[in-house]
């Protein structure tokens, strides 16, 4: 029985600390503001905008995170990568290539494609989407780099935050 007191003294403990933490009524929960890219561009797809929203160095692989906004009035499809052909975006730093980095089964260490190979990320109108890949790091002494997405012209001067 004195096991039983126990548990709902307990149970009423935690109601209060949850009760006691809540926002009074009414009030609005606080949203993440959204994370400022740290480059951008307009895409050839009618009112989509790329931002670059991670660039991280660490042991060899830079980590390339961009998040596709559709900023147009209805929604929005585009080719990202189709036939398998990921290659279509890299990035180049110090007039050197890099392609996306390759797993042992030869799959590019990036957002996955369809059975087909296809990546055709759909929009809603003010929505946005996310894409990441995995490249081979550029030199230590290299602190920015060009982004070549498929959909649209380069996006320059990505600056490179190292991570021990």
């Amino acid at each position: 029985m004195r096991n039983h007191s126990s548990r709902n003294a307990l149970a009423t403990l935690l109601t209060a600390a949850v009760i006691a933490a809540a926002p009074p009524a009414g009030a609005q929960p606080k949203a993440n503001p959204p994370m400022k890219p740290l480059a951008s561009a307009e895409l050839d797809v009618q009112g989509v905008v790329a931002d670059v929203i991670e660039s991280t160095r660490k042991e060899g692989v830079l980590t390339v995170r961009v998040r596709f906004r559709n900023t147009g009035d209805k929604p929005v499809k585009f080719l990202l990568a189709g036939s398998g052909r990921y290659d279509d975006n890299y990035l180049s730093a110090g007039n050197v290539k890099y392609t996306v980095i390759r797993d042992a089964k030869n799959y590019p260490v990036a957002t996955p494609t369809d059975g087909g190979g296809w990546l055709e990320p759909k929009i809603a109108k003010g929505g946005s989407w996310n894409w990441w890949a995995k490249f081979p790091a550029p030199p230590a002494d290299q602190k920015k780099y060009s982004l070549y997405l498929k959909v649209g012209p380069p996006i320059d001067d990505v600056p490179i935050i190292d991570k021990p």
